[in-house]
């Protein structure tokens, strides 16, 4: 808030032209005498608000950031798209106008879905982002989540129409080291500078922190570009993994797949401490047989799920007979099983939610997708969650983007890391 207070004296203002004021609230004046207001033509009148004009802007340029195509998740970064970076490994930057919206009666992924896309949705998408006007755009400011010691490498794209003076950083030094990969570019035009900034988080911080471009021009100086850093806060889960034998096969993990998961709960600042299960457990059995098997197109048979009988606690059932595993029970239990019909299953979306199922032929990602449901995450397509994006079109961990090919899944957006960690 701006206080501007007088003692003694007086204001006057003298204006040649016309004088225009904007208040976003209330405009009270008090007087010890009298408050006249003469127009010498049309004396007094009375109309609608009408809202300020967007100020003039001194500096001409704009500077965006983006995770370079590399960007596997390893730091959370979550930003409007536009569809303007440039992924030649995943394809997966569209425009978020046109795919948030919502499905109809048919759920996403039958056949006949149909997609709707809502521009009340995406307007109020957009006001998950702070924003700012900077030259003939309102900068909507993209958030990131970097763990201390951990680094981030970033593309910077810079839109000049007039030359400024200087372009340059600002933050808190203390907090980061910023090494400038590429000096960025302030010669008219709209340039694209791949890994131009790598920014390494030195320490813990209580505040949202901000890393700025600002830029001078005639001696004004402007803001042009910016990042919000979230404070760290740190949530601890414990998780365990369990392979499961069925008849000659016991599962296990899959390449990479701990990596990518760690990455994602890092995204939110969840801190996963995962251990394995140093046994299995083996399921077999007529009644098992009867719920959880069916044969796939060549005969053979594969496990599955039921929806009369939950094989989450079929197999919670068969892991705490053993009385020494009763430790666990605050655990997040992942049960790595062999071949099913489903990539992985969890046993509910939250409601306290503490095991998940993952058979072997899951992708990478299927382990942090499931415990996300269980942690309390809708699908990006499913019209319960926060907002609904069209089926396909995200690198969200949350849609089923692996199953198109050429494509991957790996990031979570802010709105998503607040209902994993409610210290957000």
């Amino acid at each position: 808030m701006t206080r501007i207070r007088i003692v003694g004296g007086k204001i006057i203002k003298t204006t040649k032209g016309n004088h225009n004021i904007y208040s976003e609230g209330s405009i009270v004046q008090n007087a010890g005498g009298t408050i006249s207001e003469i127009g010498e033509e049309k004396g007094v009148s009375f109309g609608k608000t009408k809202k300020a004009p967007k100020p003039e802007k001194i500096a001409k340029c704009v500077v965006e950031f983006r995770p370079t195509k590399d960007w596997k998740g390893e730091f959370g970064f979550d930003w409007s798209r536009k569809g303007d970076r440039k992924l030649a490994k995943n394809g997966t930057d569209i425009n978020y106008k046109g795919i948030i919206g919502k499905y109809g009666s048919t759920y996403a992924t039958e056949s006949g879905a149909v997609f709707t896309p809502k521009n009340t949705d995406y307007n109020k998408h957009l006001l998950e982002y702070s924003s700012f006007f900077a030259h003939k755009t309102d900068y909507r400011v993209p958030h990131m989540t970097l763990i201390k010691d951990r680094t981030a490498i970033l593309d910077v794209i810079t839109n000049v129409e007039e030359e400024p003076d200087k372009l340059y950083y600002v933050y808190e030094k203390s907090l980061f080291e910023l090494t400038i990969m590429k000096k960025l570019t302030s010669s008219k035009g709209k340039h694209y500078d791949e890994g131009a900034l790598k920014i390494k988080c030195l320490k813990e911080f209580s505040t949202k922190q901000s890393i700025r471009i600002i830029a001078s021009k005639n001696k004004y100086l402007e803001k042009v570009g910016e990042i919000f850093v979230l404070p760290q806060k740190i949530k601890k889960l414990n998780f365990i993994l369990i392979p499961v034998k069925y008849d000659k096969g016991i599962g296990a993990p899959v390449l990479d797949e701990l990596t990518i998961f760690k990455n994602a709960m890092n995204q939110a600042y969840i801190e996963p401490n995962i251990i394995t299960y140093k046994k299995h457990i083996i399921v077999k059995g007529l009644w098992f047989e009867h719920w959880f098997t069916k044969k796939d197109t060549k005969g053979n048979t594969i496990l599955t799920t039921s929806s009369l009988k939950s094989i989450h606690s079929w197999l919670d059932s068969e892991f705490f007979k053993d009385k020494e595993n009763d430790k666990y029970k605050d655990y997040f239990r992942i049960y790595m099983m062999t071949t099913g019909d489903l990539n992985g299953i969890a046993a509910d979306v939250g409601n306290n939610a503490k095991s998940v199922v993952v058979y072997s032929n899951r992708n990478r990602s299927t382990m942090p997708h499931e415990i996300m449901h269980a942690l309390g995450l809708y699908h990006t397509f499913d019209n319960d969650g926060l907002f609904t994006y069209k089926l396909y079109n995200t690198d969200n961990i949350m849609d089923y983007t692996h199953k198109v090919p050429g494509k991957e899944r790996f990031s979570t957006n802010k709105w998503q890391w607040k209902i994993l960690n409610s210290g957000i």
